[in-house]
């Protein structure tokens, strides 16, 4: 008799605020802004803009799907019921911010049952003392080494245990993500991505950079860069194309690129065997020149999210971060800019050194910027990372839902966390209602857009498709 596997697909319990669960190293986030009118309607617009998959499901999917095992994916919004579960094994994916409804779904299932119940992800990984007494075991690391065992025959794990799962050092070997079950069509990445339907990939694992000391992402992908063959990435996304119809892909890589090499063969790839996608990808500015971003352009790239965390190179050292020369950062940003790819770039309030004034210098150096997109988050040490450690006296709260990227839970030294919460709402509210941004967003790029596709019609190159904003990021 084929064995049965349940994946737990769980929406998070937030209704109007984009909580997106495989960020952050897949602690996940949720974008907090304030309590204003301007602040809540950034908050519905972004909740209404993006909506990403969780990656680890569709691998599992596929791992025990070749295994010969039968996958089911449920999606349930109130507590599972023992009578109607019909499965060996329940594996539950586990954020940090929203770990406690997570947990409810199945903490109330009788001890006696036949079937386990396992908790996974980097929470679960840090904290497994936390899950152990809701279920049987918690799988600690990558959870595909865990489901290519299981799917090969290893017994489950017992109750109580945590189960050490090994990196899977080569990538190519793992089976693309099989996303039968999953809500496909409703998932975006906008503005970033204006093409639809858009599904996540990874082309490498790993982050070698200093900033792991806050960074939750090597904490379950470690600091050695993992990498696919870039034949595979381009295979995975044709085969995604063709059973989905999926037309962008969001590489949630931590460093995209890193090796240029890989990126000349990864371009060389995607443009011989013409791969009509647009792609997403988040990488250092400093590994970035004209001439690859030009490469990246022509082969589909039309979004690079970056980290710009601080406009002081002084307060980014204090944070063993890396700072990017300055002129440097400003003319990549310019080039894309005017080459047509959209930026996103990302802000951290409360840096170790950062006071009320640093922050507002790094709001003026926001919006000087002009991106697309630009993000504004609190500093917050996750459990698992050297940060958290340093400051674990300071820590005010065991909440661990409250670490989701946008609220204060330590008590910094430069900074009370409720200047951290006002400068938060006013960077949000001072960088998008503005007219330098609304003029370059709302109003250049529709006009820009309309012009071009009016010439084209003219000349009879192409038709002007009917969706504007679809062409909006051509």
């Amino acid at each position: 008799m084929r064995q049965k596997v349940i994946l737990l697909d769980i929406k998070s319990k937030y209704s109007r605020v984009a909580a997106n669960k495989d960020l952050a190293g897949g602690l996940g986030t949720a974008t907090l802004i304030g309590k204003s009118l301007r602040a809540r309607l950034l908050e519905y617009m972004k909740h209404r803009s993006v909506s990403l998959p969780v990656m680890s499901l569709g691998y599992l999917a596929a791992i025990f799907q070749e295994g010969g095992w039968d996958v089911k994916v449920l999606r349930p919004t109130e507590p599972l019921k023992h009578e109607t579960i019909d499965a060996d094994l329940i594996l539950v994916p586990i954020s940090i911010v929203d770990y406690k409804h997570e947990v409810s779904l199945v903490e109330h299932l009788p001890t006696d049952r036949t079937y386990k119940v396992g908790f996974y992800g980097t929470f679960a990984s840090t904290m497994p003392q936390l899950f152990l007494p809701k279920g049987d075991f918690v799988i600690n690391g990558e959870p595909e080494q865990f489901a290519l065992d299981i799917a090969a025959g290893a017994p489950l794990p017992n109750k109580g245990d945590v189960v050490v799962s090994k990196h899977v050092e080569d990538l190519d070997s793992l089976p693309f993500p099989n996303w039968d079950q999953f809500p496909v069509h409703q998932y975006s990445y906008k503005p970033a991505l204006m093409r639809k339907p858009i599904i996540t990939m990874l082309a490498s694992r790993g982050c070698p950079y200093s900033c792991y000391f806050y960074c939750p992402y090597p904490i379950l992908e470690g600091r050695k860069v993992r990498k696919r063959s870039p034949k595979n990435v381009v295979d995975e996304m044709l085969y995604m194309k063709e059973r989905y119809n999926i037309q962008g892909v969001d590489f949630r890589d931590p460093i995209f690129g890193i090796d240029k090499k890989w990126g000349a063969e990864f371009v060389n790839e995607l443009l011989t065997r013409k791969v009509d996608m647009h792609w997403s990808c988040e990488t250092r500015l400093d590994i970035l020149t004209e001439e690859i971003l030009e490469q990246y352009y022509q082969a589909g790239m039309r979004n690079l999210n970056i980290g710009v965390e601080s406009s002081s190179d002084d307060i980014l050292k204090s944070s063993k971060r890396k700072p990017i020369e300055i002129q440097h950062q400003e003319k990549i940003i310019n080039f894309c800019h005017k080459k047509g790819i959209h930026v996103a770039a990302f802000y951290i309030i409360g840096l170790e050194t950062d006071t009320p004034a640093s922050v507002l210098r790094t709001i003026k150096y926001a919006k000087k910027l002009n991106t697309g997109v630009a993000g504004f988050s609190i500093s917050t040490p996750y459990p698992g990372t050297g940060f958290y450690k340093q400051v674990e006296d300071k820590i005010f709260t065991t909440d661990y839902e409250q670490y989701n990227n946008t609220t204060p839970v330590y008590q910094h030294d430069g900074l009370t966390p409720k200047q951290m919460l006002k400068l938060k709402q006013k960077a949000w509210q001072e960088y998008y209602f503005r007219p330098a941004w609304l003029w370059r967003y709302m109003m250049i790029r529709p006009l820009k857009y309309r012009t071009n596709c009016l010439w084209n019609k003219f000349t009879a190159r192409q038709k002007c498709p009917t969706t504007t904003l679809e062409t909006l990021e051509s």
